[in-house]
């Protein structure tokens, strides 16, 4: 079918708190703000001022006394001046964490209960390559946490979950298979991430998507965003070394090119918040670490919003080993150096309230002034103030959202394409796929009947029962395509399969004329706070597949996971292939509509699938992209099971250059553009997703590890049979710079191959691209 939900240009339009309880009803956040006669003609309650004014008046009204208390997630307000309590911790990654709420429908007049959208994890996400995707996800995000926001009771719901400042996206690297909280980032690349970011972030606060011109007019905030974790974080409890303990050793050539960009692209799209994480960075924790929060965040790149603290970050900086790092002898000198370093806000939850019990000691004690509280004060203030909850809301637009904006059929809708867009074909030998209607079809594996597993982590609550029974599960979503036919199922083992029933699994495979095995992992095995080990499937699902394999029947293995998964014998073992990770709310459904054909894979692998063996050659702790054998498509140098880009289709495509890259000596913004003509020159209609790259020429490549890297992705929605379109790319100049040994990043004399990629090496074109200027330095690396 085609993909007309989402094309590229238009559309049509684990945590569970104990705030996730059924449905909750109440009344808009800081609803009396600035309507009390002895303040409503403070400077600070002035909607004429800038916002940063009326901060910096509303701070200059505290007495001391009253500000260390608002420098927390749980922020306690200030009576006197009747501001309310302010809860700073809420989540969006893929949808808002929030409860179900109730409230009464404009469009029936009824009193009506709605569960916010699930959307694919952002794992899963990243395989759709699709820009105007993550800014629609984003939105929808930003327009659900409000109207939720509206109906909660927050009086009662005080806590986490409760403001209207996401900390969202994620947006570290998925450097390595093992970290737990893979499933919560796009992929293992840099330009993917951050294009990610760029779009997700301007969606979820309500500007203009990137693409789009770009009004002179402010835009109201829908939902702050704050891009997290920064920086190096990716592991959580490995062999001794905790998120909490961790130091991250991590060359300037690597954080330049490797780990920074995509931090660097998120604020520059106007992300108004930063999470400073847990891990010390070459020795100095981040929460603390001067030289990347004031010297390259504010400094460098220009950024004016608040940090906050990771959950008790602050609290390690001083709390010894193996609780933290040891880096201050004390509370009052740890909260010092992270409120000098630029932390604004100490997230005090599931730690040490490091601000609340160490700042009035360091106040006392001289190392710390009032001026220094005033600046991170000014900085929250300020980002309430364009949130809107210092000015009258019966005027705001997004005070006003409510039931009716919730889970609306535009958005479960938009969670389906994402879901769709977001499944790779990985392996399709003898046309195993599409299956037929009308048959005998087997569903065996643990997530055979699943439904939470797909909403990831960081999911807010799904049903209005309390359960997650309206999540449609693979089998009953099967069951109802497969008309005509019988559909049975077992799990044949949980995730962890310590004991699988072999046998009955076997014996089912036998009485069936296809097979879906529905294998994978979840919460249990990748999770905040749980590495891997290993990356192949747990205890003896790999034996249960293999020999319902060996039954001879035609056999799809779906994959169910966030981080990167090693396959080992079933990669060839196994028929078909297809990887669908966490799919959101309608994972089920677009399974089913991409195993029956009604919907044509375009999805396109995000991550590198490595061999089993990979494991063993490098420490989830060392922190280097670069050092052999080297990580992710733009380092590793062995032989990968699946390579980062691969993904089939239904249909085959051809690629014919319509214009070659040009040449140039001069140091451009865009250094040149190309365009190549696809063409379905299959028998049935479909998209396809072009990945362009660029390989290092003979001069480059003697001094960098480098093997390629993605500049660009563009694609087309739909072809049919013979039809054909042009699809363009741009090589900029900052995706062509190469980190050297201190950090900086030069554009390099040299000549260029540039590839574009259709998923397969049988859909490929290359082209040299050549730079003959001046060796010169586009970026200075400041740390």
């Amino acid at each position: 079918s085609k993909m007309a939900s989402i094309t590229r240009t238009s559309w049509t339009v684990l945590y569970v708190f104990a705030l996730l309880i059924a449905c909750v009803a109440g009344d808009i956040l800081w609803s009396d703000v600035c309507t009390q006669p002895d303040v409503k003609a403070s400077d600070w309650c002035n909607t004429a001022l800038p916002s940063e004014k009326r901060a910096m008046a509303f701070v200059a009204a505290l007495q001391p006394d009253e500000k260390i208390p608002l420098m927390t997630n749980e922020a306690r307000g200030v009576e006197r001046l009747h501001i309310p309590p302010y809860q700073w911790g809420s989540e969006g990654l893929h949808g808002p964490l929030e409860p179900c709420v109730s409230g009464m429908s404009t469009k029936t007049n009824n009193q009506t209960t709605k569960c916010p959208t699930s959307f694919p994890a952002p794992s899963a996400m990243g395989s759709a390559y699709n820009l105007t995707l993550y800014h629609l996800v984003g939105r929808a995000d930003g327009i659900e946490g409000r109207a939720i926001n509206n109906l909660r009771d927050h009086v009662k719901q005080n806590n986490y979950g409760d403001g209207i400042d996401y900390w969202s996206p994620t947006i570290n690297m998925q450097r390595d298979p093992r970290w737990g909280r893979n499933q919560e980032v796009p992929g293992e690349d840099p330009t993917l991430t951050s294009k990610y970011a760029e779009n997700f972030v301007t969606g979820l606060q309500g500007a203009p998507a990137p693409s789009e011109a770009k009004s002179e007019e402010d835009y109201d905030l829908l939902i702050s965003a704050c891009c997290k974790h920064f920086i190096a974080n990716s592991l959580e409890n490995w062999n001794g070394h905790t998120r909490h303990n961790f130091d991250a050793n991590v060359s300037a050539s690597d954080l330049s090119d490797y780990y920074l960009p995509a931090f660097k692209s998120c604020v520059g799209a106007g992300a108004r918040g930063v999470m400073c994480s847990y891990n010390a960075l070459n020795g100095v924790p981040m929460c603390a670490n001067s030289k990347l929060l004031n010297d390259t965040l504010r400094g460098q790149w220009g950024f004016t919003g608040y940090v906050t603290s990771d959950c008790g970050a602050v609290g390690n900086i001083f709390q010894k080993e193996p609780q933290g790092h040891g880096f201050a002898h004390d509370i009052q000198t740890g909260a010092k150096d992270a409120l000098i370093a630029g932390t604004d806000n100490c997230c005090g939850d599931w730690g040490a309230h490091a601000y609340l019990d160490g700042l009035p000691g360091a106040v006392q004690q001289g190392i710390v002034t009032q001026s220094d509280l005033d600046r991170a004060l000014v900085r929250l203030t300020t980002l309430q103030m364009d949130l809107g909850l210092f000015n009258p809301k019966p005027k705001q637009e997004f005070f006003n959202y409510g039931v009716d904006d919730i889970n609306t059929e535009e958005h479960q809708e938009l969670a389906l394409e994402a879901a769709r867009q977001s499944i790779v074909l990985l392996k399709n030998d003898k046309n195993t796929l599409p299956i037929k209607a009308g048959k005998a079809i087997a569903v065996i594996g643990p997530h055979y009947n699943g439904n939470e597993v797909f909403l990831s982590n960081y999911h807010g609550s799904a049903c209005a029962d309390n359960t997650f029974n309206c999540i449609q599960s693979p089998i009953q979503a099967l069951t109802a395509r497969n008309t005509g036919g019988t559909t049975m199922g077992m799990n044949g083992c949980d995730v962890a399969c310590k004991s699988a029933n072999i046998s009955g699994a076997v014996s089912m495979a036998k009485s069936a004329d296809v097979v879906v095995l529905v294998m994978g992992i979840d919460g249990s095995v990748e999770a905040e706070g749980r590495d891997r080990y290993n990356s192949t499937l747990p205890g003896q699902q790999s034996d249960l597949a293999q020999a319902v394999i060996a039954v001879g029947k035609p056999t799809v293995l779906v994959l169910v996971h966030g981080g990167a998964m090693t396959l080992g014998p079933l990669k060839d073992e196994s028929p078909a292939i297809l990887d669908c990770f966490y799919g959101g709310e309608r994972a089920s459904q677009a399974m089913i509509d991409v195993l029956f054909g009604d919907y044509n894979p375009t999805g396109r692998l995000a991550i590198t699938m490595y061999p089993v063996q990979f494991i063993n050659t490098v420490p989830l702790t060392e922190m280097s992209v670069t050092k052999p054998p080297g990580r992710t498509h733009l380092y590793y140098t062995g032989d990968p099971e699946y390579k980062f880009g691969s993904g089939l289709s239904y249909t085959s495509f051809k690629l014919e250059w319509a214009k070659l890259p040009q040449n140039t000596s001069a140091q451009n913004n865009v250094m040149t553009t190309l365009a190549v003509t696809v063409t379905n020159i299959g028998t049935v209609g479909g998209g396809v997703n072009l990945l362009a790259f660029w390989k290092p020429g003979p001069s480059l490549a003697s001094s960098t590890p480098l093997k390629q890297r993605l500049f660009d992705f563009n694609g087309v929605s739909y072809l049919e049979p013979q039809q054909q379109e042009i699809i363009t790319f741009a090589l900029k100049v900052e995706d062509i710079a190469v980190a050297v040994q201190n950090g900086d990043r030069i554009l390099h004399n040299d000549v260029y191959t540039l590839v574009i990629h259709g998923g397969s090496d049988e859909v490929v074109v290359t082209a040299p691209f050549s730079y003959s200027g001046e060796d010169t330095l586009i970026e200075k690396y400041t740390l």
